[in-house]
């Protein structure tokens, strides 16, 4: 009898450390991910529309929360507005600060941008709290012209 309650322990020791090991895990891997149906866009202004300056550029965010920097981490992120972008932009490196990576830290969901005439790409990007950006998070690069 001793013996089949020795096995009986130990098989639930082994269970309990097996699913706990799973959570953990399940957590780990999920704590700073996104879900597969979430996306970014920018509602407004619309790709190729022709618009006066200043403009205001509405962004979009479906099946994610957006939060100021340093709230819900692992859980949100924030805005950033790539204007005009010079290059493309790495995926793997926090989001510059410049006149064309414009960051939203406290959880903006529109600018008033100034712009000169001519043409002008948009692409809205989310970032973690550390700037650096969700793969499944940016959005297609939009025209707009600046009468």
């Amino acid at each position: 009898m001793e013996h089949g309650t020795l096995f009986m322990n130990k098989f639930l020791i082994f269970i309990s450390t097996f699913i706990t090991t799973a959570i953990l895990s399940a957590n780990l891997s999920f704590a700073h991910g996104v879900p597969m149906n979430a996306s970014t866009y920018i509602i407004s202004p619309s790709d190729g529309q022709t618009v006066s300056s200043p403009v205001t550029v509405k962004f979009g965010i479906r099946n994610f929360k957006i939060s100021p920097t340093g709230e819900d981490i692992y859980e949100a992120g924030h805005f950033h507005l790539i204007i005009d972008s010079p290059a493309a932009l790495s995926l793997d490196e926090p989001i510059p600060y410049d006149k064309n990576h414009l960051h939203f830290d406290s959880a903006e969901k529109a600018v008033l941008l100034t712009l000169d005439p001519g043409k002008h790409t948009l692409q809205l990007i989310v970032g973690d709290e550390e700037h650096e950006p969700y793969d499944q998070l940016v959005s297609k690069i939009i025209t707009i012209n600046v009468k």
